[in-house]
């Protein structure tokens, strides 16, 4: 029984272990994974009356123990653990995770070494660090570099190079703006031999309109916003002002703190302007029913639900929703917390959705009027309106239970002294005290950057989510991030600038890190949906740069609407948009729940029915369809064509070389350049001997031909602009 610790005891004896373990890092992992499902925070599903999540609990019964401090022969734990019987094992076979041998001998050890606990590190106060020094201040440019030098130098390994100037400027302009560089933007940065000329490229990037959209595009994933209200008929509503607000807010660098609190709340602020009340849309971005004989109460409670899990995620990276029905299986979260937490979103007065058809609109939904090009548009916005709240057995609408006021989760810091609202709980979140609010937000806007969050799990700072791969760094950044006023452009201009960011992105074969946990290098990482399309319509000339107003509908195939189960009363018809607004960019483009824009489904963009904080990355033969076939490709690779004609008038190569340096900051390789030059002799060839192919090709999209072109030289060109945007390099961010 004993074979497996034989390794571990003698290393032990050989003095190779000497630290003493870290509950939170190295134990408590291992119990919330392998032990809390039946003896942790769920007392409905708590076995044997043992909780092993609170050391009260598991070293009470004397010598009959589950854990004795520094015994563990004597507790029962090791028993258990050790058993061969398939009833006394622990844990359980048909529970299907079964400890590992190291994973017990660290369990042995640490109640050996006394069986300390504490708080979960996400729990924890926020104390900002001390950088580590470096011997490296050339690269080491900031105290975010320090951190990362400092874990690489304690594995053994050095930084990369870094990335080269080109491919630098268009890795932060993917970033910052959702768009690739222009040309005129690279040669002037390749032509500043000034030691700032990086720092003025970031500068004039985070200055722009396109930098706030590109960030806005971000939030409306994790505040699910939507063109429509979902659920069966999935009919539209007009919530495109309140997306508006957003982009606005990131382009005036609205502080962070006032930018969730106006969203949370600022209908509750003294003399709410109407902005204030359109930021507040934020918390009716969830999908509204309009189906008859739906019971309202039912829904009324489903929308409170949305918008209480949709704060936890985003606000606290909590799994709360887990506590509807239960107490949490791991976390440190009750059905009390839930219900505390619920009765701040319970006090909506909202029922109904604007422009139902077929049933009555309640006159107590509040709205606000916005004017568009259209006339004036209703804009959800919210409203108190004074509800009891109880704890809803099974978290069924018409099983009230205990009584409960709002409150916030028992295991953070007291809820006293602010107000029961939601501007209170506001207000509670961003407090000094409060260890979660800092730590989750610099995590996604470092996810945002480097495609992976410093912790790995975005969406969970709970027991069941990753420990942070640099938690000094964490805490520094959350904490540098508070002191500084919540200014989210100077956090986004601290990880650009940094020589972390800028690294190569080659592998090494000797790092051994392929999540790129150690940031020994840049990351690589699939283009979002948004940049896919809106690079092509930049590069192209055909991207119209207009900020604001209503949604459009570009190029969408035949019948994707057609499916849904709807009457004809409250059918959707799609009505493509014509003109410049078929060129908008995609933050733009009409968002439907039930029926997406294919292209963006296809590149993993959610339909935002419910807060999104990660998007998923696949790869499929679709997505190669799409960016071959899809009318935007086509159309846009034809008009990069004309554009380097335009441009480079005197033979094919030196257009087909501007094409390619347009669309990927770089010049081609002799290799790429052979090849290119090839595919398009073989194309005009094809297209001179069948020119009917040739006018198929360049008939594609609404904007025309000028008269006078060699059409066969065109439709040649083109097809070496589409093989450009298909390249992996021109749908990676590298």
């Amino acid at each position: 029984m004993w074979t497996g610790l034989f390794p571990f005891c003698l290393a032990v004896c050989l003095g190779e272990e000497t630290e003493r373990l870290d509950f939170g890092r190295q134990i408590q992992p291992i119990l919330s994974d392998k032990c809390y499902a039946c003896h942790g925070p769920d007392e409905g599903a708590r076995e044997a009356d043992l909780r092993l999540d609170r050391r009260d609990s598991a070293t009470a019964g004397g010598k009959l123990a589950a854990i004795i401090p520094g015994d563990s022969r004597s507790s029962l734990l090791r028993e258990h653990i050790f058993s061969d019987d398939p009833d006394e094992i622990m844990p359980p076979p048909e529970a299907k995770k079964p400890l590992s041998d190291d994973e017990k001998a660290l369990l042995i050890r640490w109640i050996d070494e006394g069986a300390e606990y504490s708080n979960h590190w996400s729990f924890e106060p926020i104390v900002k660090p001390v950088p580590p020094s470096s011997s490296n201040e050339q690269w080491a440019r900031s105290p975010i570099d320090r951190f990362v030098l400092a874990r690489m130098k304690k594995e053994g390994i050095a930084p990369s190079p870094e990335m080269d100037r080109a491919g630098l400027l268009r890795r932060v302009s993917l970033d910052l703006t959702g768009l690739p560089p222009t040309l005129e933007d690279l040669e002037a940065f390749l032509g500043d031999g000034s030691p700032d000329a990086y720092e003025t490229a970031v500068d004039l990037l985070l200055s722009s309109s396109d930098h706030a959209e590109r960030m806005a595009t971000v939030w409306l994933d994790q505040a699910r916003y939507a063109d429509s209200n979902g659920y069966q008929f999935d009919n539209a509503r007009t919530m495109w002002p309140w997306r508006d607000w957003v982009i606005a807010a990131f382009r005036e660098n609205m502080p962070y703190d006032r930018f969730v609190t106006e969203q949370l709340a600022g209908d509750l602020l003294d003399q709410p302007t109407k902005d204030q009340l359109i930021a507040t849309g934020f918390n009716r971005n969830h999908g509204y029913s309009i189906e008859g004989g739906i019971l309202d109460e039912e829904y009324r409670v489903m929308y409170a639900n949305d918008k209480t899990t949709t704060a936890g995620t985003l606000f606290l990276g909590l799994t709360m929703d887990c506590t509807r029905c239960h107490d949490h299986k791991y976390d440190p979260l009750s059905m009390k917390d839930y219900y505390s937490f619920f009765a701040f979103f319970n006090s909506s007065a909202e029922i109904g959705a604007p422009g139902e058809k077929g049933r009555k609109e309640m006159s107590a939904a509040p709205y606000v009027e916005h004017p568009s090009p259209a006339g004036n548009v209703r804009v959800m916005v919210m409203k108190e309106k004074p509800r009891e709240t109880f704890i809803l057995k099974q978290g069924l609408f018409d099983q009230p239970g205990d009584k409960v006021v709002p409150e916030t989760p028992g295991i953070l810091p007291s809820f006293e002294g602010f107000a029961p609202d939601r501007l209170g709980l506001a207000k509670w979140l961003v407090a000094r005290e409060n260890p979660l609010f800092a730590r989750v937000v610099v995590n996604r806007f470092w996810h945002q950057f480097f495609g992976m969050g410093l912790v790995k799990t975005v969406d969970n700072f709970g027991l069941q989510g990753e420990h942070p791969s640099h938690p000094q760094l964490l805490d520094w950044l959350a904490s540098d991030f508070r002191d500084h006023g919540w200014d989210v452009r100077r956090l986004v201009r601290q990880i650009v600038l940094s020589s972390t960011y800028r690294q190569s992105s080659d592998r090494r074969s000797e790092v051994d890190d392929p999540d790129n946990r150690l940031l020994a290098r840049g990351p690589s990482f699939r283009l979002p949906a948004e940049t896919i399309r809106d690079q092509v319509l930049a590069v192209s000339g055909l991207l119209n740069r207009k900020v604001g107003g209503p949604s459009v509908r570009p190029y969408q195939p035949d019948g994707i609407w057609e499916d849904l189960n709807a009457p004809p009363s409250h059918r959707e018809v799609y009505r493509q948009s014509t003109g410049p607004d078929l060129y908008r960019k995609s933050i733009y483009t009409y968002w439907r729940r039930a029926a997406m824009h294919p292209q963006m489904a296809v590149f993993d963009a959610p339909n935002r029915d419910v807060c999104t904080v990660e998007r998923p990355t696949t790869n499929t033969p679709l997505q190669a369809l799409a960016t071959m076939h899809g009318t935007v490709f086509v159309e846009s690779a034809r008009k990069l064509a004309e554009r380097v004609i335009d441009e480079a008038p005197a033979e094919s190569q030196a257009q087909i070389l501007r094409a390619f340096r347009l669309t990927l900051s770089r010049s081609a390789s002799e290799k790429e350049r052979l090849l290119l030059n090839r595919l398009h002799r073989e194309r005009i060839v094809h297209y001179r001997s069948d020119q009917e192919a040739a006018d198929r090709t360049l008939a594609v999209g609404e904007s025309a031909v000028e008269n006078g072109r060699d059409r066969a030289h065109l439709a040649a060109l083109a097809d070496v602009c589409l093989t450009i945007f298909n390249l992996s390099e021109t749908l990676t961010r590298k």
